[in-house]
């Protein structure tokens, strides 16, 4: 283990502005030695990096498992990572061009040439605020991904959670993109319990969008937050039946 570096401002900014120039190292190169200049290694001394597990990510796939995997290794590999810490753009660039350019490379740029290389790069290559940060780029969103996850297990199993938020684009959606849903723990771990409890939520997207149009008209005023644990679990139950229904009544008038 060693000190979480990142860049100063005037690098990344340099990066950025030299995408085009620098696509032969995206496609193939590296940045090592760059990464000998000044600006390329402030450490963020209250968070330590194994750079090792960062090295092994795996790049052999893009499936759901794949990243659920990923994401356990990047937020294993970052002890003392904060929320806070998290939001800084320069962080994420930093390891994307040095600890984790192997498989940024692997997972965004492959199959991709010419000029798409430098929309990929700029999107998956560098941070600008916490929207980028957390969905788009290479290694970012896979520490939301589990940090976000953590939140909503609860008492149940961290990598099932994972996998059950990962399962598909609208879950994703859902819990890590939209705010609202793990700002309120107590509804977000509900909602994993009955998604475990009730696998037809998760088996089509069509089914979970049934599910949250239901949850999003029925619990808007609902506060979760001074329900029970059994209070929640039963609200949700009922709102998973009510979706079912909805779901096969839709299915008959088509």
């Amino acid at each position: 283990m060693s000190k979480l570096k990142f860049l100063s401002q005037d690098i990344m900014d340099s990066l950025q502005a030299q995408i085009t120039a620098n696509r032969d190292r995206y496609e193939s190169g590296d940045f090592l030695d760059l990464e000998l200049g000044n600006g390329w290694a402030i450490e963020a001394a209250s968070v330590s990096i194994d750079g090792t597990a960062l090295a092994g990510l795996d790049i052999s796939s893009t499936k759901p498992e794949v990243e659920v995997q990923n994401s356990l290794k990047v937020f294993e590999a970052l002890p003392g990572m904060t929320p806070a810490i998290a939001r800084e753009g320069r962080v994420w660039t930093r390891l994307t061009h040095v600890e984790g350019l192997a498989y940024s490379r692997a997972r965004w740029l492959s199959g991709v040439s010419g000029g798409a290389i430098d929309k990929a790069v700029l999107d998956h290559f560098f941070g600008t605020g916490l929207t980028s940060v957390r969905d788009d780029n290479a290694i970012g969103r896979l520490w939301w991904n589990a940090r976000v996850a953590k939140i909503a297990a609860g008492s149940e199993d961290l990598e099932q959670t994972l996998a059950l938020i990962l399962k598909r684009a609208d879950i994703r959606l859902n819990f890590v993109e939209r705010s609202r849903t793990t700002s309120r723990p107590r509804l977000a771990q509900g909602m994993i319990r009955i998604m475990i409890a009730e696998p037809w939520i998760t088996s089509e997207e069509a089914n979970f969008r049934h599910f949250m149009k239901v949850l999003n008209r029925n619990g808007g005023g609902m506060l979760f937050e001074v329900m029970s644990e059994t209070g929640v679990d039963k609200f949700l139950a009922a709102t998973a039946a009510m979706a079912m229904q909805q779901a096969e009544q839709d299915l008959k008038a088509a």
